[in-house]
């Protein structure tokens, strides 16, 4: 792939979310907030519920043209070193789509949209 569509800032507008062979259920945009920065180098995420910091993350990552792969290097979760996070991608109407599994099930699906290059 030529060009690099993920480059800017993202802010989540949707997802939903399961592991351990719980459900997967939808995110409360009402509570959740998140931007997610790209650039040549790297990805960086800032989470908040509720107005008060959740989450962040950092790291390298990679692309092709179907698949997103987020290699952790910092987080505020533990991550073993090396994880990665591999994500189905596509783009729908000016969105970005990415859906991770995990033995064959969804276990992450969000919706992205670009605020800024």
């Amino acid at each position: 792939m030529s060009s690099n569509p993920f480059l800017g800032t993202w802010q989540l507008r949707s997802g939903e979310f399961g592991e351990h062979g719980q459900p997967v259920t939808p995110y409360d945009m009402s509570r959740l907030q998140s931007r997610k920065v790209i650039s040549q180098q790297g990805f960086s995420f800032l989470t908040l519920q509720d107005g008060k910091f959740y989450s962040a993350a950092s790291g390298s990552y990679r692309f092709d043209e179907a698949d997103y792969v987020e290699t952790p290097a910092m987080t505020t979760w533990p991550v073993p070193e090396g994880q990665q996070y591999t994500f189905r991608y596509e783009f729908i109407d000016g969105l970005w789509h990415n859906k991770r599994t995990e033995n064959g099930v969804q276990v992450e699906h969000e919706i992205w949209e670009k605020v800024a290059d």
